[in-house]
């Protein structure tokens, strides 16, 4: 491969005017030179398919397509990329400047081998220079197999993570093999499409001392009963379809242990408001026939209420009270 080999940066975007010029020249500003930044738009009602066009030209490339969501938007972006790498990046997010080119240059003779970065979360008005890293310790170190690394982020080392989409670089041969974005809109649905890459791949680089700005709203949870609703069935989809794709290459204590883990969370945090999906999410839990810990919900007095009384109670009292 070139030792510059050319990068596609691929942004879906829709309705963010606000955030999309900040994004692009973020981008135009990072040191790796060869780079291409591809801008799907999904249809959008307000202006950003117009500050999208202001920045067309050599470099940044824009396409419109019908509104259908934001894997099917990757997707389109993939179709017309031509880089040997992708980065993929959501449009109100940001990189460290040198993010791409270390990660170019850890990748440069790793054939087939994805490369990742920590993340940090951040909110609007905060200053980028005084957060840290989000502590990813119990598995982005751990090791660079990626059936040891997906189950060790899935709680096989005793808690879930995640790793978000934008740390990623992944090489084009590799997305080739595991194959496009599926067309459906959960709140995991990079979490399903990551999986499939890191198991397609032929190992994980960590490379340090660069980071993913993960934008976090304080409104990120106000979607409507019934969106949430669908989001929530193809999250619990998305468990079912992580736990296929690795039973295909493992099995064992560490496999039903991590999806112990995913099930009973899911139960648990989804109990209040979707009473179905979390009784489905604990059946499946129980059919593991692995006993993990309740996931903390709250501080001493409310974990010792939670091993009296049970964690349906005190997720039932804690919304109650909350409403008060």
């Amino acid at each position: 491969m070139n030792k510059f080999p050319l990068v596609s940066i691929i942004i879906p975007v829709y309705n963010a005017e606000h955030y999309l010029s900040d994004c692009i020249e973020s981008l135009l500003q990072q040191t790796y030179l060869n780079k291409e930044i591809v801008i799907v738009d999904d249809s959008s009602t307000d202006e950003s398919y117009l500050v999208a066009k202001k920045f067309e030209s050599e470099i940044v490339k824009v396409c419109k397509q019908t509104n259908s969501g934001a894997a099917v938007a990757r997707n389109t972006g993939l179709e017309h990329a031509k880089g040997d790498y992708i980065q993929f990046i959501d449009v109100d997010d940001f990189l460290s400047a040198d993010k791409i080119e270390k990660q170019v240059a850890a990748l440069e003779g790793e054939i087939n081998k994805v490369a990742v970065c920590d993340y940090i979360n951040f909110f609007d008005g905060q200053d980028l220079k005084l957060l840290k890293a989000t502590d990813q310790s119990s598995f982005i170190y751990s090791s660079d197999n990626p059936v040891e690394f997906l189950l060790n982020m899935l709680g096989a080392n005793g808690e879930s993570n995640f790793i978000q989409t934008n740390s990623w670089l992944v090489p084009r041969t590799v997305i080739d093999k595991s194959g496009r974005w599926r067309n459906y809109r959960s709140v995991d649905d990079d979490g399903e499409f990551f999986t499939r890459v890191l198991l397609a791949s032929d190992g994980i680089i960590y490379v340090p001392d660069i980071y993913n700005y993960y934008r976090r709203s304080y409104n990120e949870n106000k979607l409507s009963s019934n969106t949430k609703r669908k989001y929530l069935q193809n999250a619990l989809m998305t468990i079912d379809l992580k736990y296929l794709y690795i039973s295909r290459f493992a099995s064992g204590e560490k496999v039903r242990m991590a999806f112990a883990r995913q099930y009973l969370d899911f139960a648990v945090y989804n109990y209040q408001h979707q009473r179905i999906l979390s009784k489905i999410a604990y059946k499946k839990y129980k059919a593991l026939q692995y006993n993990v810990p309740t996931p903390m919900l709250g501080g001493r007095l409310v974990e010792f209420c939670a091993r009296i009384l049970g964690w349906r109670f005190v997720v039932k009292a804690k919304y109650y009270l909350s409403e008060r």
